[in-house]
């Protein structure tokens, strides 16, 4: 009875010791782990899990027995991750900004897995790289009977973007995104920010749609026009701006904007560009940067679906004077209460200066507000058979919200009497930049063409004057810059 007794006892403590070993290794975190979740490491969001994220976002590995890991994976890519935060429950990882993705690679299996000293855990997990977006579409358009490009049936259509990832759809939609027909041939090159589409052989191209792209991350949109017009600039105003000033592009067809340079040196962001619903207009603030006068082209180019145009812009070869040594020769200059090429202007201050002006602060009555330039020289690259009517004369004017005056420009023998008011807004704007223009008829009656009028140019004379009708009390607080003469000659390149 006793040794059956100690067989028993024996027998009992084996059955307990063999239960021990499996209850230790899950509170130790040594069974197999496994992922329950992901979220983020905001403990108070705890409870909001996702399957999805986005590359460089760092995420929070849940589970058990997650302890003791040697590698995860993220798209069977080995991405590093901080030891002292690895717990049996807890994972904290930061997605590789430069992961591959589903959409470069189709053969990646989208999955997190975790391996450690003593088992491995995967989780179904979608990384993107990011929201797709589409920029512009290219096509080589066929011209139809009447001479016009147009988009056909078969049509080869290029769409450029960026992250054009897991395209699941393509659609040519309305005007409001309702889908006409669906496009499913096409091809992505190799870093996915183009696609090569065919429009259907079988369906009617609408005069004006939008290409849209169903992705597993969202959608990309492009308008498009069966017949691109290209643009036709008419005039830009300012074409010499101070930084800060609206520009207004006017014109034909100012539509589907998809570049627009400054001498061939500065790009504008296009999305800082409005348009007006007639497309007759673009605006956009000119920024600090100034075209160069040794780089720049002098011309401001516009590119659109339809094509491309462009107009005289930042022509120093026709500066009469900026007070910065880029105008034409002169053999003297004396004023009265003003500062000739001055940086700072005494008593009053203005915006988006780019270089020295000619400034006026005197009081607003009187004779003592005027400017004298002898014997200055026209600009030699204005052709002499130019018709005057062709011309005009430009300068940007800032006047003080405590002056109101109008302005006398003599040129060539004649004084021109000019109200301070802008050329856009056609009134003043006390306190901002404004562009002011004077028909060169003005300064020529009875001439029709430069030369005519270059020709009786007396330089032994005060042949540039700038003279004020003050008769209100108060201050005069003036300035003047960019002096130029502006050849309306638009060039248009359509491509």
């Amino acid at each position: 009875m006793n040794r059956l007794y100690i067989m028993l006892a024996v027998l009992l403590a084996n059955i307990v010791m063999l239960s021990l070993p499996s209850c230790t290794d899950d509170d130790n975190g040594g069974g197999q782990p496994v992922i329950d979740c992901v979220r983020t490491t905001d403990p108070e969001r705890a409870d909001s899990t996702f399957t999805d994220a986005t590359v460089g976002q760092m995420i929070l590995i849940q589970g058990r027995n997650l302890n003791n890991a040697v590698h995860v994976y993220i798209n069977d890519q080995d991405v590093y991750f901080n030891s002292n935060y690895n717990t049996s429950t807890h994972l904290i990882v930061t997605i590789p900004s430069d992961l591959v993705v589903a959409g470069v690679d189709d053969t990646l299996p989208l999955e997190i897995r975790v391996e450690t000293t003593h088992g491995t855990a995967t989780y179904s997990f979608h990384v993107i790289a990011g929201l797709p977006s589409l920029e512009l579409y290219k096509a080589d358009l066929p011209v139809n009977d009447e001479g016009i490009p147009e988009m056909v049936p078969g049509q080869e259509v290029t769409l450029v973007g960026a992250l054009l990832h897991e395209v699941q759809h393509i659609y040519v939609t309305d005007l409001d995104t309702v889908p006409l027909f669906e496009i499913n041939e096409y091809a992505l090159n190799a870093d996915r920010t183009e696609l090569k589409l065919k429009m259907p052989l079988d369906k009617e191209i609408p005069d004006y749609g939008i290409f849209m792209l169903e992705c597993y991350a969202g959608n990309a949109y492009c308008g498009f026009s069966k017949s691109p017009m290209a643009p036709e600039v008419y005039d830009v105003i300012p074409d010499m701006p101070i930084p800060g000033q609206t520009v207004v592009i006017r014109g034909k067809y100012l539509t589907n904007l998809t570049a627009l340079n400054l001498g061939g040196e500065i790009a504008v962001n296009v999305n800082d560009v409005t348009e007006n619903e007639t497309m007759t207009e673009l605006r956009f603030t000119m920024p600090d940067q100034l075209p160069t006068k040794e780089g720049s082209n002098g011309l401001i180019s516009i590119s659109t679906l339809g094509g491309k145009a462009t107009a005289p812009f930042y022509r120093y070869d026709l500066i009469f004077e900026d007070f910065d040594g880029n105008g034409t020769s002169m053999m003297w200059q004396w004023g009265t209460n003003n500062g000739w090429g001055v940086s700072e202007p005494a008593g009053f201050a203005f915006p988006g200066i780019s270089g020295n002006v000619l400034s006026f602060d005197g009081s607003n009555t009187g004779w003592w507000n005027n400017e004298y330039v002898h014997g200055k020289a026209m600009p030699e690259n204005i052709d002499a058979s130019t018709p005057l009517d062709d011309i005009e004369f430009r300068y940007e004017v800032y006047l003080a919200e405590d002056a109101e005056l109008t302005s006398n420009i003599g040129l060539f023998n004649v004084t021109v009497s000019v109200p301070v008011a802008d050329a856009v807004e056609g009134k003043s704007l006390p306190g901002r930049w404004m562009s002011v223009i004077i028909p060169m008829t003005r300064f020529g009656a009875g001439f029709s063409t430069w030369g005519e009028l270059a020709s009786t140019n007396n330089l032994d004379a005060d042949n540039f004057v700038i003279s004020h009708n003050t008769s209100a009390a108060g201050s005069m607080h003036t300035a003047y810059d960019n002096f130029r003469f502006y050849v309306k000659t638009a060039i248009d390149e359509n491509e």
